[in-house]
């Protein structure tokens, strides 16, 4: 179904690239015209569930765009028939939260409990006792990357905690004004990581012997979001002026290595190659940015998938650790990473 959503969005943005109305026979004629993703739907129900989750309006048997379905159409500019990630975190954040599904939401977790270890919300799969529908609910979390499973835990991804604590709390749903500021919050994570990372690749090529490279470390992502990383820098072995080593950064308030890879940013590694690295900061503390040391992934496109010890998940990117991860500990002087071996 949500696959689905893009067809419905895609069908009526060529109908309409004005953003104006159309019919709805017309709008599910020209759904019905091509077969996309290699499957045809039943457009009734779907253009019924993208009205019930807000994506478009409909009146007067008339179809238009919303601005949610405007946000989830730009999120998918290569115009793919599957979900992205970004479009699973767009639902998540303002459909399951926000909007149409917070209900469900809800119900699933009032049976969640806070593990004020990991601060995050789980249930016990041996222990809980949930309906069908409840089921239904984790399996559908679970896709779009709210919920994991960890043996016999279901948790909450961190990310999600706080939302999951204000949908709980006093059973009413989520304000667009808390919505922000809890993304806020998580925006403010990744960006303190960002600039962590900036200072840390400047100290590394100064004790390198490159101050005027360090000069030209900068951070990227609030410039352009589409890049595929967040830093611009250099190995440090030449006195090149242009940026060789191009940095996406991740962070996790984890111990263990795990995150998300987005369909853009693992195209730009695969061009890349030996000049794109991942640096993985996990247990990741806002308070004490300091405290953590980068993991290094060198062209992860291509050294990922070799090693034993991590697992991709190919429909959702998800990079994890399912064995001890080796490492080589590397010094600069008082200057400490490691990297991935």
């Amino acid at each position: 179904m949500l696959n689905f959503f893009n067809k419905v969005l895609i069908s009526l943005s060529e109908l309409t690239p004005v953003g104006d109305s159309c019919a709805i026979d017309s709008l599910i004629n020209q759904c019905k015209s091509t077969v996309f993703g290699g499957r045809r739907g039943e457009y009734d129900s779907v253009l019924s569930h993208c009205e019930y989750t807000g994506l478009v309006k409909i009146k007067n048997k008339k179809v238009i765009i919303s601005t949610l379905g405007q946000k989830f159409l730009n999120a998918n500019r290569e115009r793919y028939f599957e979900i992205n990630e970004s479009q699973k975190q767009l639902i998540s954040e303002r459909i399951v939260f926000l909007g149409a599904w917070s209900h469900h939401a809800r119900e699933l977790f009032n049976s969640f409990s806070l593990n004020q270890i990991t601060e995050t919300y789980e249930a016990s799969i041996l222990d809980t006792s949930l309906s069908k529908n409840q089921n239904a609910s984790i399996h559908f979390f679970t896709y779009l990357g709210i919920l994991q499973e960890d043996k016999f835990v279901i948790k909450v991804e961190k990310k999600y905690s706080e939302l999951v604590y204000q949908l709980t709390a006093d059973g009413k749903a989520i304000s667009e004004q808390q919505l922000e500021k809890i993304l806020m919050e998580n925006r403010k994570l990744g960006a303190k990581a960002e600039n962590i990372v900036v200072e840390f690749e400047k100290r590394r090529l100064i004790k390198l012997g490159k101050p005027a490279q360090a000069e030209l470390v900068k951070r990227i992502s609030t410039i352009n979001t589409a890049a595929g990383y967040d830093v611009e820098s250099f190995d440090g072995t030449t006195d090149e002026i242009f940026p060789n080593r191009f940095i996406e950064v991740k962070a996790t308030t984890g111990d263990l290595l795990h995150f998300y890879w987005s369909i853009n940013e693992m195209n730009v590694a695969k061009k890349k190659k030996n000049l794109y690295w991942i640096y993985m900061m996990t247990s990741f503390k806002e308070d004490k940015p300091y405290d953590t040391i980068p993991i290094l992934i060198q062209n992860p496109g291509h050294n990922i998938p070799k090693r034993s010890y991590l697992t991709m998940e190919a429909h959702k990117f998800l990079v994890k650790e399912i064995s001890e991860v080796v490492l080589s500990k590397h010094n600069i002087d008082e200057i400490m990473w490691y990297q991935l071996v």
